[in-house]
C-alpha cells in the first residue's frame, strides 16, 4: 500500500515539474490603438460618417441595410485584434426568423475584419455574424436570436444584453419599439501593419410600410454604435 502510495506522489510531482517547466509565451505588447465616444465628432479613420444624439450621448448611426468601415493605418505589427463597443439595437428586430410563411430571412448584424466585398467569408475566422431580437415571447413562441453566439444559433429574444427598454429611436412613429443595449467585444487573430473593420447589417423588413404608403425601415428596425476600442496583443 505504501509503495502505491508513494508511486502515486511520485507521479503528481513530476506532473507538476512537467507544467511548471512548459513555455508559454509572453505578451511582448498590448496596445490600445483606437478609443473613441464620438462627442468630438472625430471621424476622420471612418467611412460612413453618420452620427446622432441617442440617450443622451452621440453615437454612430443610426443605421438600417448600412454601416460604416473603420480603417486604422500603421498599427504596427501584432498577433491578435480585440475589438470592443457598445450595439443599441432599436425597434423590432426579429432575430432568426421574421414569422413569414414564405421568403423568410432573419435580422443580421455583422462585424468583419479587411472585408472583401468579392468573398463571401461567413464561415471564416475574421467574421463575426449574429442576429438579434426585440420581440416578446408569447406562451412558448419566441422570434429567437443568436447572440452571443454566431448565426445560426438559437437564443430567447434579448439574450446577452446589458440593458433593455431604452428609449424608441422614433418617439412619435407607431413602427419600432424600445432599444436594447449591448456590450461587446470580440477578439480575432490579425497580423499586419493596419487594421480595416466593416460594422454592417442585413435587415429583413416586408411590413414596414405605414398607411400612406411611405416605407419607415429606420424607425421599424435600425442600430447605432457607442465607445468603439480596438487593442492589439502581440507574443514573443
Amino acid at each position: 500500500m505504501k509503495k502505491h502510495r508513494l508511486i502515486n506522489l511520485l507521479k503528481i510531482f513530476i506532473l507538476f515539474f512537467l507544467i511548471d517547466s512548459c513555455s508559454y509565451p509572453e505578451i511582448s505588447r498590448d496596445e490600445l490603438i483606437y478609443d473613441n465616444d464620438f462627442e468630438s465628432v472625430n471621424l476622420t479613420e471612418i467611412d460612413g460618417k453618420a452620427t446622432s444624439t441617442f440617450n443622451n450621448t452621440t453615437v454612430l448611426g443610426d443605421f438600417n441595410n448600412d454601416g460604416f468601415t473603420l480603417h486604422l493605418e500603421n498599427t504596427g505589427d501584432h498577433d491578435y485584434v480585440f475589438i470592443s463597443f457598445d450595439l443599441y439595437v432599436h425597434g423590432t428586430w426579429d432575430g432568426n426568423f421574421n414569422g413569414f410563411p414564405e421568403n423568410d430571412k432573419p435580422d443580421k448584424w455583422i462585424m468583419e475584419l479587411d472585408p472583401d466585398m468579392d468573398l463571401i467569408k461567413d464561415n471564416s475566422g475574421d467574421r463575426f455574424v449574429t442576429t438579434f431580437s426585440n420581440s416578446p415571447c408569447f406562451s412558448n413562441y419566441c422570434l429567437r436570436q443568436s447572440y452571443p453566439e454566431m448565426y445560426p444559433f438559437e437564443n430567447n429574444p434579448k439574450t446577452g444584453n446589458s440593458k433593455v427598454d431604452l428609449p424608441k429611436i422614433c418617439k412619435d412613429s407607431y413602427f419600432g419599439g424600445n432599444s436594447t443595449l449591448y456590450k461587446i467585444e470580440k477578439g480575432f487573430r490579425h497580423s499586419g501593419n493596419a487594421v480595416v473593420i466593416r460594422f454592417y447589417d442585413e435587415l429583413y423588413q416586408p411590413n414596414a410600410i405605414d398607411k400612406d404608403g411611405i416605407v419607415q425601415s429606420k424607425c421599424d428596425e435600425s442600430w447605432s454604435l457607442d465607445n468603439l476600442k480596438v487593442r492589439v496583443i502581440s507574443y514573443n
